[in-house]
């Protein structure tokens, strides 16, 4: 399964349908993705969101227009998507540095935009291997996911008072949204820890599991405000290069396989775990 074409005949859709429903929804159909999934490939392997392609795309379109042909600034406006001439027109001089009046003036159009170079992607160990799956207990966190620790310290404090003291496992946490197209204060997230032992679920806690599946693991070493390049690498490169499918049932997520309250940050071990179908 090539990702890459697929991300191209996304691009392709959006150049030639830019006054049509260009919504994460519809992109992820052209591209036979979940939505989950889609724009976190898509923006790791094309350097920009889908938002950022469709305005850049559009204004680009804009930009020949206005320098080549003598359509009224309504029409280029509507049909570079915008819903009314002074939008289009803050849009267009914020992107160019001159107004739409200017570029039909000159009749030149200026410099095509293009996405910006995030330079290479950091490597990482990878592998696919059989996970066994495992049953455990999570707290939900609403907010930044660098907070995620807020809920951590009820999720331990709550089975704390349950009486799991040493029965807990690893920590593991969940990512909702994408923190590129949804706002810091809106992502969601679940800080979660396994119960090995098949213990109950304290009081106010949700039940969370993983079932026996295929998974493609990136391993990142080093603090954890490293891990969103190591999401960057599985979703840019180790997902596409597997020729796999992630799973459309189970959810990626973290593995925390040494606790930082006595390892140095730089001993760190993270699994970036996604389940493939």
């Amino acid at each position: 399964m090539d990702y890459r074409k697929r991300m191209a005949r996304v691009e392709r859709h959006i150049l030639t349908h830019l006054d049509e429903d260009l919504s994460l929804d519809a992109l992820a159909d052209v591209a036979a993705f979940s939505r989950f999934h889609f724009h976190r490939v898509y923006t790791r392997m094309m350097g920009e969101t889908v938002a950022e392609t469709v305005r850049r795309t559009r204004l680009n379109r804009a930009a020949v227009m206005l320098a080549t042909t003598r359509q009224a600034l309504e029409e280029v406006a509507g049909m570079c998507g915008y819903p009314n001439p002074q939008s289009f027109a803050r849009a267009y001089r914020a992107a160019f540095g001159q107004t739409p009046l200017q570029t039909r003036k000159s009749r030149v159009a200026p410099v095509l935009l293009l996405p910006e170079n995030e330079g290479e992607l950091a490597m990482y160990d990878v592998e696919i291997r059989e996970e066994p799956g495992f049953c455990g207990a999570a707290l939900a966190h609403s907010g930044p996911y660098q907070e995620i620790g807020q809920a951590y310290e009820g999720l331990i404090a709550r089975c704390l008072e349950a009486g799991l003291g040493g029965k807990m496992g690893q920590l593991v946490a969940w990512f909702w949204d994408d923190p590129t197209a949804v706002p810091a204060d809106k992502l969601r997230s679940h800080a979660g820890v396994i119960l090995p032992g098949g213990e109950a679920v304290p009081e106010g806690l949700d039940r969370v599991e993983v079932k026996p599946c295929e998974v493609l693991v990136v391993t990142h070493k080093g603090p954890y405000t490293g891990l969103p390049e190591a999401w960057g690498f599985i979703y840019g490169k180790a997902l596409p290069e597997s020729g796999r499918e992630p799973s459309p049932d189970e959810a990626p997520f973290e593995r925390y396989l040494n606790n930082a309250m006595d390892t140095a940050p730089e001993d760190l071990l993270t699994e970036v775990v996604m389940p493939l179908a």
